[in-house]
C-alpha cells in the first residue's frame, strides 16, 4: 500500500542542486532512513516532503486519511504551559482511547516526574521526551523523523529503538545512530548527487553496496585518467597537417579532460577522508589521580566517594541518565568546576583538551586561518583552500563543530575529554573521527549516547546510577547492556511482559509509589488475570507476524491479518499498562 510518491521532485539553492528530478516512493509499514552528508540538506528535503517549503512543477502525493507527525529536530513547546496541559490539551471525556495511550506513552517515556512542571523550566532533553511522547500518544500510521536521538540518554535511545522496531508504523527519519540505522531501518534512501539511491536493506547492506560503488568510480576515474594521459601524448606530438583530423581529436582530448576533470574532483570530494598529523605530546609517569572526591548541588549528589588513579593509553565511556552531573564531573577533573571534598591531581606533563557540549561562536573578525593558523592541517580537516579565508562564525553549525574540534587537537593534548563529539556530525566525520580517536596515544575520557561510537573506542564504563554512585566496568557498552539484561531477566518473573524488564528499575520508583496502598483480593485476581490475556496476546502477535515473514502470503490476506494485528497490539499495550499500574503496588 503505497503511503507516499514523489514524482519529478526538484529543488536548488542559488546555484546549488538539492534534488534533481527524483521519483520514488514510501510504503506502508517502511522504515527508511534518510542519510547524506552533512550539508546535502537533508532536513531541507523532509520538509519538502510536508510542504514545509515552497513547491516547483512537481508533484507529492500522500495517501488520503493517513495520520501523519512530524518531529524536527528544534522542539519547540507552548512554554506558557504545564507539561500536563499541554499533553492532555484535549477532551478527555470524548477520547478515552487517546487518554490510555498519552499514559502508556508517559509510562513508557519516563515523564511522569515531570507532570506538574512548567515547560519552560525544562532542558533540552526533557522538551524533547515530552515531545516524543505527545507524538506516541496519537498513534500514527507514519512517523517523520529528523533525529530523534539527539539529546536523549541511552536508556531513552534504547526505548525508543524498541518501539519502533517492534510497531507497524511507517518511518522516515535523518538519524547518525548506526544501531539505530541497523536495527530499526528496512531501507535507506541516500541522497546522492541530487538523486535519491534506494537500498533495499539495513545498514550494513548499505555500507557494503556504497563500497562497491565508491571502488567503481574509482576505477573509472583511473581509466579516464589513462586515456586523458594517452590523448595528452598525441595532442604534444600531433603533425601540423591533416587540419580536419587534428581538430577532430583535439576536440575528443578536451572533452576527455573536461569529463575526467568533473569525475576526479567529484570522487576526491565525496571520498576524501578526514586526516590529522598533530604531534603527540609526551605524557609521564604520573597522569591523574582522584582521591575521594565529592560533589553536591543543593540536595543532588553528584558523587559521594569516588577514587581512581589514570593509567597510560586509558579510554574511558562515561554513560548515565540525563541530568546525572556526567558533564560537571569532567569539568571537576580538569578544574572548571570545584571539588566539595578531597583531591585532584594531575600530572605535570598532562595537557588535557576538552570539547564541550555548548553553542559555538567565533569572533565575528575571524577567517578560519586565523582560528588555526597551520594550512596544511586545515585541508586535512576537510577545511580546502577556498573555504579558509571565509569568516569563521559565517560557517554552518556542523562546520563550526568541526573547525572548533580542530582547535582543540591543534594545541597537541595529551588527555582528551570529548562531551558528545558525534552531535551535528555526519556518518562519514564520525567514522574518521573513531579511526583517528583509535590511534589516539593519550588518555580519553568520552561522554556519548552513540552506542557504536563507545563500543569502538573505550575499553571501560564510569556508569553514573544516580545519587552519587559510579560504577567501573571493565568492557563495552553492548558488554555491559548485556550484562545488564541477564541480570533483569534473571531476577523478574518468566510470566511478565518483555516491555516491563526493560523498564524501570530501583532508583526510578519514587516515594509516590512506596506510599501507594496494597492490592485488594480483586485488583490480585485482576493482575493474574491480565498476566494470562498479555501471554495469550503476545502468541497471537507472533503467530501472526510468523505468517508475515512468507512471502507467498495474497495481498487481500495482507490487509485482514493488518487489521487483525492492529486490534491486538492496541489490545496489548491496554492490558500491559493496566498491569504496569498495579504491577506497582504488589
Amino acid at each position: 500500500m503505497l503511503y507516499l510518491k514523489a514524482t519529478g521532485l526538484s529543488k536548488s539553492y542559488t546555484s546549488k542542486i538539492l534534488v534533481d528530478h527524483v521519483d520514488f516512493t514510501i510504503s506502508r509499514w517502511q522504515k527508511i532512513a534518510l542519510v547524506a552528508k552533512n550539508g546535502a540538506w537533508k532536513s531541507t528535503l523532509i520538509k519538502l516532503l510536508i510542504w514545509d517549503v515552497d513547491l516547483s512543477d512537481w508533484t507529492i502525493e500522500w495517501r488520503e486519511g493517513i495520520r501523519i507527525w512530524y518531529l524536527s529536530q528544534d522542539i519547540c513547546l507552548d512554554e506558557n504551559k504545564t507539561v500536563r496541559e499541554f499533553l492532555f490539551d484535549f477532551d478527555v471525556a470524548q477520547h478515552r482511547e487517546q487518554e490510555v495511550e498519552l499514559n502508556i506513552a508517559i509510562n513508557k517515556l519516563g515523564i511522569k516526574p515531570y507532570l506538574d512542571q512548567s515547560i519552560v523550566s525544562l532542558s533540552g532533553w526533557e522538551k524533547k521526551r515530552v515531545a516524543l511522547t505527545k507524538v506516541l500518544m496519537w498513534d500514527p500510521e507514519m512517523l517523520i523523523l529528523d533525529e530523534p536521538t539527539n539529546h536523549l540518554d541511552l536508556d531513552m535511545i534504547e526505548r525508543l529503538e524498541r518501539y519502533l522496531k517492534s510497531q507497524h508504523t511507517t518511518l522516515l527519519m535523518v538519524t547518525h545512530d548506526r544501531y539505530f540505522l541497523e536495527r530499526v531501518c528496512t531501507d535507506i534512501f541516500e541522497l546522492h548527487r541530487g538523486k535519491i539511491v534506494v537500498f533495499p536493506g539495513n545498514y550494513s547492506y548499505y555500507l557494503e553496496k556504497k563500497a562497491i560503488r565508491e571502488e567503481n568510480e574509482k576505477i573509472e576515474v583511473h581509466k579516464f585518467k589513462q586515456l586523458y594521459k594517452k590523448e595528452l601524448i598525441w595532442i604534444r606530438r600531433a603533425p601540423s597537417g591533416r587540419q580536419t583530423k587534428s581538430d577532430s581529436r583535439a576536440k575528443r582530448f578536451y572533452d576527455i579532460k573536461g569529463n575526467y576533470d568533473v569525475r576526479k574532483d567529484i570522487v576526491f570530494d565525496e571520498q576524501a577522508k578526514l586526516t590529522l598529523s598533530v604531534e603527540e605530546r609526551h605524557l609521564g609517569g604520573k597522569i591523574l589521580k582522584l582521591k575521594h572526591i565529592k560533589k553536591i548541588f543543593g540536595e543532588k549528589i553528584i558523587l559521594s566517594d569516588f577514587s581512581h588513579e589514570f593509567r597510560h593509553n586509558e579510554r574511558i565511556g562515561i554513560i548515565g541518565k540525563n541530568g546525572v552531573g556526567k558533564s560537571t564531573f569532567v569539568r571537576m577533573i580538569i578544574g572548571e568546576d570545584p571539588v566539595d571534598a578531597w583531591v585532584v591531581q594531575a600530572g605535570e606533563t598532562v595537557v588535557f583538551g576538552h570539547y564541550q557540549q555548548k553553542e559555538i561562536h567565533f569572533p565575528d573578525d575571524k577567517r578560519v586561518i586565523d582560528i588555526v593558523h597551520d594550512r596544511k592541517l586545515l585541508e586535512q580537516f576537510l577545511f580546502p583552500v577556498s573555504q579558509q579565508h571565509v569568516f569563521a562564525e559565517s560557517l554552518s553549525g556542523w562546520e563550526k563543530r568541526r573547525l572548533y574540534l580542530l582547535t582543540i587537537l591543534y594545541n597537541n593534548p595529551n588527555f582528551l575529554i570529548l562531551d558528545e563529539p558525534t552531535n551535528d556530525l555526519d556518518l562519514v566525520t564520525i567514522s574518521v573521527l573513531e579511526e583517528f580517536l583509535m590511534n589516539y596515544q593519550g588518555c580519553l575520557i568520552v561522554v556519548s549516547h552513540d552506542r557504536f561510537f563507545m563500543d569502538k573506542i573505550t575499553d571501560h564504563l564510569f556508569i553514573f546510577e544516580g545519587n552519587g554512585i559510579v560504577k567501573d566496568f571493565w568492557g563495552t557498552y553492548s558488554e555491559y547492556k548485556t550484562e545488564k539484561e541477564t541480570i533483569t531477566k534473571s531476577s523478574c518473573p518468566s510470566d511478565r511482559p518483555s516491555f516491563i524488564k526493560g523498564g524501570q528499575n530501583e532508583t526510578d520508583v519514587t516515594s509516590e509509589n512506596v506510599t501507594k496502598k496494597k492490592l485488594s483480593y480483586v485488583e490480585k485476581r485482576e493482575l493474574d488475570q491480565l498476566t494470562k490475556d498479555i501471554q495469550s496476546l503476545e502468541k497471537e502477535r507472533d503467530h501472526i507476524n510468523r505468517i508475515f515473514d512468507r512471502k507467498d502470503i495474497p495481498y487481500d490476506d495482507i490487509r485482514v491479518l493488518s487489521e487483525e494485528l492492529g486490534v491486538i497490539l492496541r489490545k496489548l499495550e491496554q492490558k500491559e499498562y493496566r498491569w504496569f499500574e498495579l504491577s506497582e503496588r504488589e
